[in-house]
Order: structure tokens, then sequence, then C-alpha cells
């Protein structure tokens, strides 16, 4: 049985003595989940619960902590370190003409840092639709080359590749949404670092089966989002309208953008 997002337990990592950690790590210039989970209505209470009370070792967060990454991700690198959990938001840039430059760490493209931390984790989730699977950055014209994790605009491939499985042989989880659900965040975070989680409750695109919509509430059981925001998230995989019609219409983009150069 899934365990609520509001339960709090022990993991199998502590109960054995070993502290399990949780990096997380921003890419394509999103931060919509570090909102979503740090916001209001004890969001921020329930992810802070997550490391207090169930013992986890967070590592570093771009919005919790002071200390610089550089000398956390070294100690991970070259095996000092242990990393159980990989939190990813954002898409990641693997542009200009395939450089990565577009996002970068330290001076290297960020796409590289990402590749060997999920090299290392225990196992690696996706938090968004940007993460998961390339989201907006990813609709054409795509200037970014916005890529998900271990899809690309709904197909698989991405960063890691199709065959790409974690230190625990698991693929990427997915958890998909714009901004992701915060109680569905901290329910796929508790599931896995609570050890050996069951793939078979993986759909065949990586996501859990308890993923939730990300505008849900007890007034919109369903997904709002078209309606609410303007393009489809509960479970998306690209950039999409629901009925497969496209987010933007680039051609009337473009058009309006050169009669404005021209006047």
């Amino acid at each position: 049985m899934l365990m609520s997002a509001s339960q709090r337990t022990t993991t199998r990592s502590r109960e054995t003595g070993i502290t399990p950690t949780l990096l997380w790590i921003s890419c394509g210039s999103c931060s919509g989940e570090s909102m979503a989970i740090l916001g209001v209505d004890e969001q921020a209470t329930d992810f802070l619960d997550l490391l207090e009370h169930d013992g986890i070792r967070l590592l570093w967060h771009p919005s919790l902590s002071l200390e610089p990454l550089a000398p956390i991700v070294h100690q991970i690198l070259n095996g000092t370190l242990p990393l159980t959990l990989l939190c990813v938001e954002g898409s990641i840039a693997m542009g200009p003409d395939g450089t990565g430059l577009f996002d970068t760490f330290d001076g290297k493209p960020k796409r590289d840092l990402v590749y060997e931390l999920c090299g290392v984790a225990d196992y690696v989730l996706a938090l968004g639709t940007c993460a998961s699977y390339g989201g907006i950055p990813a609709a054409p014209p795509n200037p970014t080359e916005a890529v998900g994790l271990q899809y690309s605009d709904g197909q698989p491939g991405g960063l890691l590749g199709e065959d790409w499985r974690s230190r625990k042989d698991l693929p990427v989880v997915n958890v998909a949404g714009c901004a992701a659900d915060s109680d569905t965040m901290v329910l796929a975070m508790r599931w896995l670092l609570a050890g050996d989680p069951d793939p078979a409750q993986l759909d065949h695109f990586g996501r859990p089966t308890f993923v939730g919509p990300c505008l849900s509430g007890a007034d919109r059981p369903k997904c709002g989002t078209a309606q609410w925001v303007g393009h489809s998230c509960y479970g998306c995989i690209s950039q999409k309208f629901p009925l497969s019609r496209e987010l933007l219409k680039w051609k009337e983009a473009r058009k309006c953008a050169s009669e404005l150069q021209l006047t």
C-alpha cells in the first residue's frame, strides 16, 4: 500500500543505519517545483517533515542551502558522499548546436553535471513536465534544444537514453505537472527513499500510478490546467494542448514579429 503524503515514516535505509541523502538541482531556468513545494498551505511543512521525521539528509537545494554546490558535487562524484535520491526540476538544455552552454554550472554544461550525478544516484526523480519530457521549453522551434531526462517531447531518449537505469535498476521516475502537485512530489520521494520501489507501479512514460493533477483540489478533482492556465499539465508528456494541439502557433508568432519589425 502506498503511503499518503502526510504520513511520517522510517525509511528502510534509516533502519539499517544508513542515512538516505537527497540532492535537488534546478535546470532549464525553471524553479516551478521548488516554488510549489515551498509555497503556502503547508507544502513547505510537508517537505521539511520528510527531511526531519524520515531522517533524510538534504545535501543541497537551490532555495534552502547556504553552502555552494560545487564541493558537494565533488564529494558525490569521488565517492565519499553517497547519493540516494537525485531530484531534478527544469528541462535539460542541449543547445546551442549541441554544446549545452545555454545552461552552465561552473563554466561547463549543466547537462554534463546532471548526467554524472544520475550515474551515481540510487534513484532519479524528474519533477515537473520540463524535467520529465522537455515541457514548454521543448516547444518548436526549441531554441535551447531542451529535452527531458529520459524523454524528448514524449518520445524515449532525452539526456540519458531509453535504456538507462539507476544504480538501483530503476528508470527515471517522472512526476508530470507544471508545476507538479506538492503532495505528489513528497509522496514520490517517500516511495523511492523507503527502498525497493516496485517498477510495476510506473507506466510506460515512467510516471508513478499515484501522480495527481497539478491543479487539483476538493472542488476540482481533475486537472483544470487547460482552462485555468492555458496548457495541459496532468500527466502531460509534451508542450501540447489537449487533443494534441500545439501550445503556441509559431507561424502566427513569426508573422507578428516580422510585422512589428516593419513598423
